[in-house]
């Protein structure tokens, strides 16, 4: 499965106006003639354009647009309206429309001549955002009696959605003061004045100023509402959704720098905090402080022992002497699994000048658990969500060091093997094709005895199964446990007195190392069984998961035998790594394993190819395994790899001892027969020589030839079938 990824331009505090803002980005102590003021209209007109140039020179889109409050300055006219002109102006060439814009009121965006919770509160902002078709939060007094607005953006995937919340019902609200204050309080600037209306009106003004509280509040009205939409919300088929809270305040100061000041912070906080944590969201996007930060917030539940990880990302705006972080774009990728947000600030521009970049910054939006240059663990119940997660960990911070994983797997009715959906196979099969192949890998995996045990003396079935040649490890797991004479059972995969050497030089055995299986009461009597297994070395990207499926069958072997419940299955790797994801290459080519497994596959297939096409529906289908065996060999030769190259051998070789005996005159079939013995050779030679990059660069080019030829030749012998 693929990630994807959506990019949102955050914009907040642009605190502009019909009459124009004045932005002193320069000392001028003369006034001149035709020289204009500085503005804050036509230095966000500029940022716009200039973003949505680099943008379309790029090759960029935006999914849409994020604006967190206070486009008024002090409730001046015009700020709303001329901020989503501007934005569908320069950005609906991207992709932006009304409906792919978020946008919330700050507390410059209220109306203060209006009580908390009425309509007219709001209705600068709802004349432009919410009649326009934007996306707004639900608003007291204005939604109460049913919405008709959108109150999220969901992608398309349905794997990220967005939620405003307004937090700036209560700003500037009035206080109710007591009698006798209220009345005297009223009659204050008549008498300390006497006749002087210029005093009256000045006074009027202070005490009303010193009675209101710019209050950040979210009502539980509103949160109660919003928990509905975002419980309603569709989910993605596979997956988690990422959930962004939109809103004007910030939950926790963003900065060092003080603001002393009646409720300068959300007066219901705690609860508002819950209400997020509940709801599972991963992003809170806010604006109000005009600092830029990324922090993240731990929200812990009601025992105070599992706490949820919120990311908090503070938008700036653009002021004299703060100009590096004037709007930002923000992107989320990874999605659904890996989810992570990169932070892009965009600063102010100058006329005619490429203004410098400050960095990005990108933050993780998952948590694995890890000590500086230590164990990393990641845990989890989806198979997808964990596999990707341990490959992005296994190429950064757990690299080369010890990896934990445990994987929690639903239980099923059935005995399918898990197998992650973005795992990198040679060529797309259906799942019941891709279950086959997994159940025919392991199976191979777990063989007590192979024919091909002089090149591969470590599989691990013939270890598990025939230790020392005699002891059956998993058939004493099973007595132990049922026997309830421990509620552990080991097995080991590493003998010395075979593996180990005097000075440690030339050692070749399997990472596989051992294995635990653990006994656990689930209570009224049932039980289930846990597996542990340590690996020397693991690659994720292509091997963990065909470790994890070997896993499963033992554990779901020794559940049937026991009739316990599958449960955990832990894997602890000393030495992690994730290789590129080049197709999958574990090990035994399939027609080496055919020898194992299914030897009549090699005389069906020999069949066909002398008789030039298949006359059985057994023929049919060693046919087919046959092309698929071809496209496994190419994507061998063609993808190197430093834990090593599995390369075919034996089943070649037999095959075309097989062909051998019909070749007579026929000089075609002689030419495969050749072509085969060859292939098998160099592959040979390659295992037993060095095998570094340069090796196989040399052996690489010489069999994707062969390969090439045996794919046409195939075709030819068949096409009359």
């Amino acid at each position: 499965m693929n990630s994807t990824s959506a990019t949102f331009l955050h914009v907040t505090d642009a605190h502009i106006a019909y009459a124009g803002t004045t932005l002193e980005r320069d000392d001028r102590k003369t006034v001149v003639a035709g020289l204009q003021p500085q503005t804050r209209e036509a230095a966000l007109r500029q940022v716009f354009e200039r973003l949505a140039e680099r943008l379309t020179r790029e090759g960029r889109s935006l999914d849409g647009v994020i604006f967190s409050g206070d486009a008024q300055d002090r409730g001046r006219q015009g700020g709303h309206e001329l901020l989503l002109d501007l934005l569908l102006s320069f950005f609906g060439p991207l992709g932006i429309t009304a409906e792919r814009i978020v946008a919330t009121p700050g507390n410059h965006d209220v109306d203060r001549a209006y009580d908390p919770g009425t309509a007219e509160r709001y209705r600068d902002f709802c004349a432009t955002w919410r009649i326009r078709g934007c996306v707004v939060p639900w608003l007291d007094g204005v939604d109460d009696a049913g919405s008709t607005a959108p109150h999220s953006l969901v992608g398309a995937g349905k794997d990220w959605a967005i939620f405003p919340i307004n937090s700036s019902n209560w700003c500037h609200a009035a206080a109710v003061l007591p009698e006798p204050l209220a009345s005297v309080w009223a009659q204050l600037p008549q008498l300390a004045s006497g006749s002087d209306t210029d005093k009256e009106g000045k006074l009027q003004q202070q005490l009303d100023a010193l009675a209101r509280y710019d209050m950040a509040r979210i009502s539980e009205h509103q949160l109660e509402q919003v928990r509905r939409l975002v419980d309603r919300t569709p989910r993605p088929e596979h997956g988690r959704q990422l959930r962004v809270a939109v809103l004007h305040h910030h939950l926790r100061a963003p900065s060092l720098r003080e603001e002393i000041k009646a409720f300068s912070d959300i007066s219901n906080l705690e609860q508002v905090r819950a209400f997020l944590r509940d709801r599972e969201f991963d992003v809170v996007i806010h604006g109000h402080k005009h600092e830029h930060a990324a922090q993240f917030d731990h929200v812990y539940d009601h025992g105070g022992d599992t706490a949820r990880r919120l990311l908090v990302v503070s938008g700036a705006t653009f002021e004299a002497g703060r100009e590096t972080d004037a709007v930002r774009l923000l992107t989320f990728g990874g999605l659904p699994y890996t989810p992570s947000i990169r932070v892009e600030p965009i600063p102010l521009q100058r006329g005619g000048v490429d203004t410098a970049l400050a960095p990005a910054t990108t933050r993780r939006l998952w948590a694995s658990q890890s000590l500086p240059n230590g164990p990393t663990t990641i845990q989890g119940s989806d198979i997808d969500e964990v596999y990707e997660r341990v490959v992005a960990v296994g190429g950064a911070e757990a690299e080369g060091n010890t990896l934990v994983v445990h994987l929690d797997l639903q239980a099923t009715d059935t005995d399918e093997l898990p197998l992650p959906a973005s795992y990198p196979m040679a060529e797309p099969l259906e799942p019941g094709a891709r279950q086959e192949w997994l159940r025919e890998l392991v199976g191979w995996w777990q063989l007590g005895r192979s024919k091909l045990e002089q090149r591969m003396p470590f599989v691990h079935g013939s270890r598990l199964r025939r230790f020392g040649g005699k002891i059956d490890q998993i058939d004493r797991i099973k007595k132990l446990l049922e026997q309830k004479a421990s509620t552990r059972a080991l097995a080991v995969l590493v003998d010395p007195f075979r593996d180990f050497t005097a000075d440690g030089s030339n050692e070749e055995f399997a990472s596989f190392s051992l294995v635990e299986f653990k006994r656990r009461s689930l209570g009224n009597g049932r039980h289930a069984v846990e597996v542990i297994a340590f690996y020397r070395a693991q690659e994720f990207a292509r091997w963990w998961p065909i470790n994890v499926a070997e896993l499963r069958s033992l554990q779901l072997e020794v559940c049937r035998h026991l009739n316990f419940a599958p449960g955990r299955i832990t894997t602890i790797a000393a030495d992690a790594r994730t290789h590129s994801r080049s197709p999958t290459q574990v090990a035994m080519p399939i027609v080496d394993r055919w020898l194992d497994q299914a030897p009549e596959r090699l005389h069906a297939l020999a069949n066909a190819l002398v008789q030039r096409g298949p006359r059985s529906e057994k023929e049919r289908l060693a046919v087919e395994g046959w092309r698929r065996c071809l496209t496994e060999l190419e994507d061998v030769a063609n993808n190197y790899n430093p834990d090593g190259v599995p390369v075919a051998v034996e089943g070649l070789e037999v095959l075309a001892s097989y062909m051998q005996i019909s070749v007579d005159d026929d000089t075609e079939l002689a030419h495969f027969v050749r072509e085969l013995t060859r292939l098998a050779e160099d592959n040979r030679g390659f295992e037993n020589g060095v095998r570094d990059r340069a090796a196989f660069d040399t052996w690489s080019r010489r069999t994707l030839l062969s390969i090439a030829d045996l794919r046409d030749m195939t075709a030819r012998r068949l096409a009359a079938a």
